[in-house]
């Protein structure tokens, strides 16, 4: 009974996400995202369009979310590149579902009486409520990491564009036109921002807020006071690009100085006690047959 009640009320919990419209396929999500933008009113009379930087589009629900976990998730979202399929409202709902689920998960393990199994089933309480949390923040990561590494090659090939006589915005367009990954997406968006009508200043501040990389934030900066003092962006690229590539060698030769400490512990724990075993193992059976 207590089997059937949990498929009945997660089958009901489902059904009622449906029904609100927070889960979605990818397709239905994509389609809605360019009915959404096939809707915006063209500019009239010559104005020209400004566009909120970073704004995610909240529904009803966020007025019960208290404001510190809403700003977080938010946040999340951006970093991660807002995926398709995960609106905010389907993450409000998600946090508190899979509190629920994991609750019911608990009850059932209780019902067993197994000690194991009922810890294993209450550890399943806050991870049911914090996994969509983790599973952004995973995303996000993944992503601001992608752009770290790729950062410096596209700050090369714009530099050989500029050398070659294009001019700058021209030469991210083309950059983010010919690479592939988050860094290319996001240049490819602050290229369009521009071209709707943003002033080059508003596009890379905004840029800078939708990334947590130290070095495309600080380029972001660098473009903005060369544009604001009238330093030559040509040259503040060139230098940016030889920055980064030193930066890029001394992070990995950090990350190659941790290699030791890392391998100590599976040395420590699985290689050791097996040579021991094999090395000791035949001189303490012949001691113990004696």
């Amino acid at each position: 009974m207590v089997m059937l009640a949990v498929v009945l009320l997660t089958a009901a919990l489902v059904a009622l996400c449906f029904g609100l419209g927070l889960l979605t396929v990818p397709d239905q999500a994509t389609r809605r995202r360019a009915q959404q933008l096939a809707a915006r009113p063209e500019p009239t009379g010559g104005k020209r369009l400004t566009m909120p930087g970073n704004r995610i589009e909240r529904g009803w629900l966020a007025r019960f979310t208290p404001p510190a976990l809403l700003a977080r998730i938010e946040r999340n979202l951006v970093l991660a590149g807002r995926p398709d399929g995960w609106p905010l409202d389907k993450i409000i709902v998600a946090k508190p579902v899979g509190l629920l689920l994991g609750a019911l998960f608990f009850l059932l393990m209780l019902s067993d009486g197994s000690t194991p199994l009922v810890l294993f089933g209450l550890a399943m309480i806050p991870l049911g409520y914090f996994l969509p949390d983790l599973l952004i923040y995973n995303l996000a990561t993944k992503r601001q990491k992608e752009i770290q590494r790729e950062l410096p090659d596209l700050l090369d090939q714009i530099v050989i564009s500029i050398e070659a006589g294009v001019g700058f915005e021209a030469a991210l367009a083309r950059a983010a036109e010919r690479n592939t990954g988050p860094l290319a997406d996001e240049v490819l968006r602050l290229v369009q921002d521009i071209a709707l009508g943003l002033s080059r200043r508003e596009a890379y501040l905004a840029m800078a807020e939708r990334t947590s990389v130290d070095e495309l934030r600080g380029f972001c900066r660098a473009i903005v006071q060369a544009e604001e003092y009238g330093v030559s962006i040509a040259s503040v690229v060139r230098s940016q690009a030889k920055e980064l590539r030193i930066s890029r060698r001394l992070r990995a030769e950090a990350e190659a100085q941790k290699v030791p400490v890392k391998i100590l512990l599976p040395l420590i724990t699985c290689v050791l006690p097996v040579l021991f075993v094999i090395v000791l193992g035949p001189a303490v059976v012949s001691a113990y047959a004696r």
